[in-house]
């Protein structure tokens, strides 16, 4: 297998999900460099977050050419949120379409805020969907990932599993979004 180049123009931004780090499989079998997660706790200031990862895009984008997001789950709201709100491509690991929803009673973010998942980013944009999630309605993401821009790619794969790393098809993605020699 060949592996991609290092890309030193193209930063690879990973937001982990609810109760993870930056040791999440979903991060750690990403090659592309360079790339970086922030450890955050969601539980402990849902609303601070968002001012935490505003800084540090803005940060990176001063350093970077280009900034790549990506985000598992709940970093994957995150990941959505922030791409259409700069004009970014993303990589969306079975995302957390509604946080109110899926996190009532796992997090104290319910009712606290209106979460919407938009989708009108022009960006590419690829996400990816496990059916049998545990934790991701795949009806939910049907509903909601429909009448997207030519630039959103969604696929669904059988047989998921939230807590597995899909590596090879991460790995493939994120070359992709970031335009990584090979």
């Amino acid at each position: 297998m060949m592996l991609p180049t290092e890309n030193n123009e193209t930063l690879l931004l990973f937001f982990h999900g609810l109760d993870s780090s930056c040791e999440t499989s979903k991060y750690t079998c990403i090659e592309h460099q360079p790339k970086y997660c922030q450890t955050v706790n969601y539980r402990e200031d849902f609303k601070g977050v968002f001012e935490i990862y505003d800084a540090l895009i803005q940060e990176k984008r001063q350093e970077y050419s280009r900034v790549v997001l990506a985000g598992h789950s709940l970093g994957g709201w995150f990941a959505n949120h922030f791409a259409h709100e700069y004009g970014l491509r993303a990589l969306l690991i079975a995302p957390c379409i509604d946080p109110s929803v899926v996190l009532f009673n796992r997090a104290p973010i319910a009712g606290e805020t209106d979460l919407p998942f938009p989708t009108s980013n022009v960006e590419l944009t690829k996400v990816m969907i496990e059916v049998n999630d545990e934790i991701l309605d795949v009806a939910t993401a049907r509903e909601a990932l429909i009448n997207l821009p030519k630039s959103w790619e969604v696929e669904y794969y059988e047989d998921g599993h939230h807590r597995i790393a899909r590596e090879y098809e991460i790995w493939d993605y994120v070359n992709s979004l970031c335009n990584d020699p090979i």
